[in-house]
């Protein structure tokens, strides 16, 4: 049997874990090729050891911190702009795991070989998304998204019930579900960090919690799915078990019921939909499982109005959107403003923005740097 040869950027975050944890049981089924990371050297020298890997990818930085680790028997590929050549003819799947927008010129050459990816890159999406779709297309490149909600919407969409009238994406409606506005007003770091359902880092942890994360998820799932602005939206659903649905005309809408874990999206890369991943994980109904669904109260969580307007109006504006969130995440980390001041503020330097540049339709990347440029020197945060 041919194994399938798979390359990870990534290698050593959360998603890359994942990954080895899956090909970890099925290593006479999938070989890994290539392996890279940014800094974590020392990391990725032990999967590769562990893996058998030929192939290592690193930022050239890390080598001085690590000068002590014998890489001579790797074929090494120092510095980002050259992790595309670790794709060869043999290569099958690539799963990019590389947060960020500075990784996009690395995910455009990679969008240009014609492989089956595995995407968990946020960032590339929302700011680039019509030009990453077309490039595909043009490469007969398969993108599969590895975020849940939108990798139960591919999943879905494969069964081809018949044209759907609408795509729902859920939300857990993070650990404020319950707040009114006033609570709203005196959330805490340590109260907006504490998710719920999942165990993440700061930055998801709060997007969660403002329901940004869930109106990124909406424009992400425009992009990948070639969706009108009317054939997608979210509801509440505090179980996340049910992370999509696909809604047709009859009244009838599709779900995918499973407990999350980030193993399940990954594995459609490599097998079919009821592989034996169903043997390491918990039935759904297990116990007393309900599921409640809620409609998202847009005024108390303003974000998916916003999100849905930023989606509407497409070009530059998503990039600026999320490009705002993060730093305003980070001002409200370091304690410099409230929490209910994340979304708020947003949405007026998203206003004074595009009162004074123009929204790109097809931004560039020289286009996305300059506005960026343009945020860090006019950024509004007193309202």
């Amino acid at each position: 049997m041919k194994k399938i040869n798979t390359i990870i950027y990534g290698a050593t975050g959360s998603v890359g874990s994942s990954t080895l944890s899956i090909i970890n049981k099925n290593k006479k089924i999938i070989n890994v090729e290539g392996i890279t990371c940014n800094s974590n050297l020392e990391k990725l020298v032990t999967i590769a050891k562990s893996y058998n890997v030929k192939k290592i990818g690193f930022n050239e930085n890390s080598l001085k911190k690590n000068n002590n680790l014998n890489l001579n028997k790797y074929e090494i590929f120092n510095d980002t702009k050259n992790f595309h050549k670790l794709i060869s003819k043999k290569t099958d799947v690539i799963i990019f795991a590389i947060s960020g927008l500075s990784s996009f010129d690395l995910f455009l050459k990679i969008l240009k070989s014609g492989k089956k990816i595995g995407i968990a890159n946020k960032e590339c999406i929302i700011s680039f998304g019509k030009k990453i779709i077309t490039v595909s297309k043009k490469y007969n490149t398969e993108i599969i998204p590895l975020d849940s909600e939108h990798n139960s919407i591919y999943q879905l969409l494969k069964y081809n019930f018949g044209k759907y009238k609408s795509l729902t994406i859920t939300a857990t409606g993070g650990p404020f579900i319950n707040f009114n506005k006033q609570q709203l007003n005196n959330v805490t770091l340590k109260q907006a960090i504490k998710h719920p359902v999942w165990n993440m880092g700061k930055k998801i942890s709060i997007d969660s919690a403002t329901m940004m994360n869930k109106a990124f998820e909406m424009i992400e799932a425009k992009f990948l799915f070639n969706l009108k602005d009317h054939e997608i939206n979210s509801i509440i659903h505090p179980q996340a078990i049910v992370h999509a649905l696909v809604n047709y005309e009859n009244g009838v809408s599709t779900a995918i019921l499973n407990r999350p874990d980030m193993k399940i999206p990954i594995s459609s890369l490599f097998f079919k939909f009821n592989h034996s991943l169903s043997n390491q994980l918990n039935s759904v109904f297990d116990g007393d499982t309900k599921l409640e669904f809620f409609q998202i109260d847009e005024k108390r969580f303003p974000a998916i109005r916003i999100g849905y307007n930023v989606m509407k109006q497409g070009g530059l504006m998503p990039h600026v959107f999320n490009y705002l969130n993060e730093i305003l995440v980070n001002l409200f980390i370091k304690g410099k403003i409230r929490f209910t001041d994340i979304v708020s503020l947003n949405e007026i330097n998203i206003e004074k923005v595009f009162n004074k540049n123009s929204n790109i339709s097809n931004p560039k990347y020289n286009d996305i740097k300059d506005i960026n440029n343009w945020i860090d020197h006019h950024l509004i945060i007193n309202k």
